[in-house]
């Protein structure tokens, strides 16, 4: 999928068809950066799907919304700003690719407050901001630089700073290659600027033909590909992205399929587990039943249906004695200890595998193609089936790891299991600094250097945040000790450690060093 500044241009005059003067019924997160706004116009509702995931970003109207649903802080505030506004406008800021949704909240004293939701669909970059006032309220990604624009709550909101022009002001002078018309104007991408240098045409005059290619997921607003592909021509933007997600969830790595079914099934087995659970804590109570009816003085060799023992109602079987009926009492209570004790074993082990599958994927995201290997010997301990020719590895074997030399300090990256265990064992000595982000998966970085300068620690700070799930988040907690504190976990991979000597460091990734370390 092609997403330029022209795409956002037919984008957002199509979404204004059918949601201007909508009112926003529910937002939902439905992953860790998709998002699904209801709206309700004129009896019907509508569904719009967000996501700010590099490979997938949009923004369509679906009639197959997803039904998963997280929770997370900027839902919240997302929620408690947007829920029961109404969509006056949708804009396009200049020619970029940035959609404005231009909300109108109505407040008992304030009256009609207008509320900006931005969003920003610029590929490993996208974000959705909230603004008001000027003021930035919330941002799915915040950074701060130390000069710039700033991504934190309460900043001036500004967007994208950018010396182009929109193409709005292209005229046929400035046709002179397609170079020079994607360096000199906003929201023009490579192949939208060839097609316009080898027609000798405006953008705006490009005939507007939402357009597939039919064995790929190549697609763009208009049929600007080669004659002789096979293509198919919906009738929507929206319909572009919705064939775009059926071949994309067709072509998804068999390790992040494996991944998610398993992270799925364990989910769902804790719940039953926990069901189970709260089941057997009730079937405990009924030890008090049995009590009572020795309690209760009546001869223990009548049958009856029901009794009463101090206002308490106990229903018996009439089949059955008393007593048969109290010793029946003891033994489901038994049956329950033994139910609790079995369960909660079983509940600490599921919630050990959903954590294993969650550090897997963690894995899985921030590892290169070419080092999936080592991780997928892992998941074969778990069932997977690998459908590639597998290749004899030899005994001597070892982990390869990504390295960063500076003159001061060298750094040393894990990014899956056996990696992490090969670098804390093998390569690091007892007093190199050991990094890993606080309380979530992520990779280990270890450092050596002679001296441990600030400028080293939030370098390697970086690094953990950048190899973790919280790449994106702001003032991420990252604990550093050196390796002779860190301590094994009885019965667990070498990988798994433990550590009481540390310190930790609230650390800003910003986008300059993402975009450079992020390919390590």
């Amino acid at each position: 999928m092609i997403i330029d500044g022209l795409f956002i241009y037919y984008l957002t005059k199509e979404l204004n068809q059918s949601l201007k003067d909508a009112r926003l019924e529910k937002i939902y997160q439905t992953k860790d950066d998709e998002f699904l706004f209801v709206f309700y116009r004129q009896g019907q509702r509508f569904h719009l799907e967000i996501s700010l995931n590099a490979q997938q970003m949009s923004s369509y109207l679906t009639q197959n919304p997803k039904n998963d649903r997280l929770a997370s802080q900027f839902l919240n505030t997302l929620k408690k700003h947007l829920e029961s506004a109404i969509l006056k406008d949708i804009k396009q800021h200049q020619t970029d690719r940035v959609m404005i949704f231009e909300f109108v909240t109505y407040d008992f004293i304030d009256g009609p407050t207008p509320v900006h939701l931005v969003l920003e669909l610029m590929g490993r970059y996208s974000n959705l901001l909230l603004v008001k006032d000027q003021k930035l309220i919330e941002s799915y990604k915040k950074m701060f630089f130390e000069e710039g624009r700033q991504l934190i709550p309460q900043a001036e909101f500004e967007f994208f700073p950018s010396n182009k022009k929109p193409f709005t002001m292209m005229t046929y002078h400035d046709l002179d290659s397609p170079k020079m018309i994607v360096e000199n104007f906003m929201g023009i991408s490579p192949l939208l600027s060839t097609y316009i240098y080898e027609h000798q045409i405006l953008p705006l005059d490009i005939l507007f033909q939402p357009t597939k290619l039919k064995n790929s997921n190549k697609a763009y607003i208009a049929d600007v590909f080669s004659s002789d592909e096979e293509k198919v021509y919906p009738d929507t933007i929206s319909q572009l992205f919705e064939m775009r997600q059926i071949i994309k969830q067709k072509s998804t790595s068999s390790h992040e399929i494996f991944i998610e079914r398993q992270l799925s099934k364990y989910e769902k087995k804790k719940e039953q587990i926990e069901l189970t659970l709260m089941e057997a804590e009730k079937q405990l109570e009924i030890k008090e039943q049995a009590d009572l009816i020795y309690q209760s003085l009546i001869p223990l060799s009548e049958k009856r249906s029901s009794i009463t023992v101090n206002g308490q109602e106990i229903l018996c079987d009439p089949n059955l004695t008393l007593n048969e009926n109290a010793q029946k009492f003891y033994h489901m209570y038994q049956k329950s200890k033994r139910t609790l004790t079995h369960q909660k074993e079983q509940l600490e082990l599921t919630k050990e595998l959903i954590e294993t599958f969650k550090t897997f994927e963690t894995y899985y995201q921030i590892s290169n193609p070419d080092q999936m290997t080592d991780l997928e010997e892992e998941l074969k301990l778990y069932g997977y089936q690998s459908k590639q020719k597998q290749i004899k590895k030899k005994k001597n074997d070892v982990p390869k790891i990504s390295k960063i030399i500076d003159p001061d300090a060298i750094y040393l990256i894990g990014k899956n299991s056996k990696q992490n265990d090969y670098l804390i064992h093998q390569i690091a000595k007892k007093d190199d600094m050991w990094f890993h982000v606080k309380d979530a998966p992520g990779g280990h970085i270890i450092v050596q250097s002679e001296k441990l300068t600030e400028k080293i620690i939030r370098k390697a700070a970086m690094l953990a945040g950048l190899f973790s799930n919280l790449k994106y988040s702001s003032s991420i907690p990252i604990d550093y000790t050196e390796i002779k504190h860190l301590r094994k976990i009885p019965g667990k991979p070498g990988f798994h450690v433990t550590y009481k000597s540390y310190q930790t460091i609230f650390i800003d990734i910003d986008e300059t060093f993402i975009q450079t370390h992020a390919h390590l």
